[in-house]
C-alpha cells in the first residue's frame, strides 16, 4: 500500500466513512483498509474523549475539543465537580433583606433567594 493510499484513509476515517466505503473509493481490498485500522489504531489529530475514551475528531483551525460530545462534557463535569475550575462568583448584598449571598455566574442579581423576589414584587405592587 502507498503512502497516499495510507493518508487517504485515515483521512476518510477523520470524516466517519466506513471500511467498506474507503475500499470501494480507493480500489483496495477491504481487508487492507481492516488491516491498515488494525496496525494504526490512533486516527492523526484526534483525541480520545475525557469521559467515554471515544476518539474526538479535531476540527482545523478550532481549539482543541476535549469530550466526544455535549452528554459526555456533561457527564464529566457532574462526576468531577471538584476538579472544575469555578472562578466567577460574585459577592452581593440582597436588596430586600440586606444579607450578603454568593452568586455563581451572575453579578447582576438582586435577592438571595427566591422567597426575598416575591416579597420585594409584593412590596412594589402594594406601593403602587
Amino acid at each position: 500500500m502507498r503512502q497516499e493510499d495510507r493518508a487517504a484513509i485515515d483521512n476518510m476515517r477523520i470524516d466517519g466513512i466506513k471500511p467498506p466505503a474507503i475500499a470501494a473509493a480507493l480500489g483496495l481490498s477491504v481487508n487492507t483498509v481492516y488491516t491498515h485500522i488494525r496496525r494504526h489504531p490512533d486516527i492523526p489529530n484526534t483525541r480520545t474523549c475525557r469521559y467515554c475514551g471515544r476518539p474526538v475528531i479535531q476540527p482545523r483551525g478550532n481549539r482543541a475539543k476535549k469530550y466526544c460530545s455535549d452528554s459526555c462534557r456533561n457527564a464529566w463535569w457532574n462526576s468531577h465537580q471538584d476538579q472544575v475550575n469555578r472562578k466567577a462568583y460574585y459577592h452581593l448584598v440582597c436588596q430586600y433583606c440586606g444579607k450578603e449571598f454568593e452568586s455563581y455566574g451572575n453579578k447582576n442579581r438582586k435577592y438571595c433567594c427566591r422567597a426575598c423576589y416575591v416579597a420585594a414584587l409584593r412590596k412594589r405592587s402594594v406601593q403602587l
